[in-house]
């Protein structure tokens, strides 16, 4: 049941006239999501209301206890982002229809147009119209992107030259503690419509980008003279556009003569096919972000299913790869500890942790602006339910209780099966992640 906001600020504005308008928004939103996380008409929530003229503070304060429970009787200060509510239909994501990865223009950086990749990708989709441009940059100049240049991602493919942005840290936010992470930066977008996806609130592409010149990245790599843990997967999905760039084998072979170093790949697909067509080495390393199937039906459309993906980390085993596994985000629902044990079980007995370089731990996290872009895009979501607070570093995040409580029960369940597989905690507070920090 999603409530009409229209509905709601009308309400608000004509029984609360003596109250400002920035007042009149914050009753609004908590009515929003209270009738919205309770499943009931807005209307049954106002009836319980303090009447007029009762102080804001009284109807804000009936209102966040009621919103935040949990949070009120544990006496954590609530500092709830009531922006305004503000919904467009014509943002909703399609679930029912599956995207074709299949562009209509190509727009090619003429630096690059007659490259091998470039030609490749023209062949591939001969139907797709061709556009040379001088740069990327100069192409989009000082366009303002939005979200429904996001949701038209998959019109168009930019191929550029990177020239800047080869390897970079993990960034890691405000007060986190740093994983060291280094970031390849190996093109930006996704197919997928995960409905809690950090890219939405990256809006700064009206398309695909994919890097044509692979080779400088290798370069750039060997000048460096340094170890380094490094892996593609913050912008885009590491592999599922894997059979367009067929960059797979060109990291495998290269990353092969560099066994102090690894190459993290990082997927919701099981999109393996190049990948496993090259022997695999040991320090390249397959991924997978991993929740419970009725999480992945819900949440993470038109990804590969639990099914699909474990099939195809054992596959990559078989191929002589080590696989690791992402916990991240874990999501908080009544009945999660079931789901997610189960799925422990599932997969730690289906791949042997001697295979497991790594797993990693982390809590559903966003910004303020992403809680109002998911809930354009997914308005019939139920991740926003739950109570969230503004964290150290200024998302969004579970009570600290709730994630000790996820964390605790997380690592409890994988050292049953699994005592010397690596675990991290990622994007998590200092404390927490000296108290539950068990990677080696």
């Amino acid at each position: 049941m999603i409530p009409n906001p229209e509905h709601i600020k009308t309400f608000v504005s004509t029984t609360y006239t003596y109250i400002g308008k920035n007042k009149q928004q914050e009753i609004s939103r908590l009515l929003f999501e209270i009738a919205k996380r309770e499943r009931i008409d807005y209307t049954k929530i106002a009836q319980e209301l303090p009447k007029p003229p009762s102080r804001f503070t009284n109807i804000k304060d009936y209102l966040l206890r009621r919103r935040y429970p949990s949070l009120t009787e544990e006496n954590q200060g609530i500092r709830p982002s009531l922006f305004d509510i503000s919904l467009r239909p014509d943002l909703r994501v399609d679930k029912d229809s599956k995207p074709v990865i299949y562009p209509k223009t190509l727009f090619v950086e003429e630096s690059v147009f007659h490259t091998g990749f470039a030609t490749r990708i023209r062949n591939l989709f001969p139907d797709s119209k061709v556009e040379i441009i001088k740069t990327y940059k100069d192409h989009i100049g000082k366009r303002r992107l939005s979200i429904d240049d996001y949701n038209r991602r998959l019109q168009d493919f930019y191929l550029i030259r990177e020239n800047f942005d080869f390897y970079k840290r993990c960034p890691c936010s405000n007060e986190s503690a740093s994983c060291g992470y280094i970031v390849v930066n190996l093109g930006s977008g996704c197919p997928y419509e995960c409905s809690y996806c950090i890219l939405q609130d990256y809006i700064n592409s009206p398309g695909i980008i994919l890097p044509a010149n692979i080779e400088d990245f290798f370069s750039v790599f060997k000048n460096s003279k340094q170890n380094i843990r490094c892996g593609s997967g913050e912008l885009t999905d590491s592999l599922v556009f894997d059979h367009i760039t067929g960059y797979s084998p060109q990291i495998v072979e290269f990353f092969r003569h560099y066994p102090d170093s690894s190459f993290e790949f990082k997927t919701k697909s099981n999109n393996i096919g190049l990948l496993t067509s090259a022997p695999g080495a040991k320090n390249v390393i397959v991924s997978w972000s991993v929740n419970p199937q009725s999480v992945v039906e819900t949440v993470e459309y038109f990804t590969a299913s639990m099914t699909e993906r474990l099939k195809a980390a054992q596959t990559c085993v078989k191929c002589g790869y080590r696989v690791a596994f992402h916990f991240d985000p874990i999501i908080y629902y009544q009945g999660w500890e079931s789901d997610y044990k189960e799925l422990i079980h599932t997969l730690l007995t289906t791949i042997d942790g001697r295979h497991i370089a790594w797993i990693s731990l982390g809590t559903l996290r966003m910004t303020p602006r992403l809680k109002k872009i998911i809930e354009n895009r997914f308005p019939d979501n139920t991740i926003l339910d739950e109570e969230f607070f503004t964290g150290h570093d200024g998302k969004l995040r579970y009570p600290k209780r709730i994630r000790i409580s996820l964390y605790r029960n997380m690592i409890s369940w994988i050292r049953h099966y699994c005592t010397s597989v690596p675990v991290y905690l990622c994007m998590e507070d200092r404390f927490i992640h000296s108290e539950y920090q068990v990677f080696s």
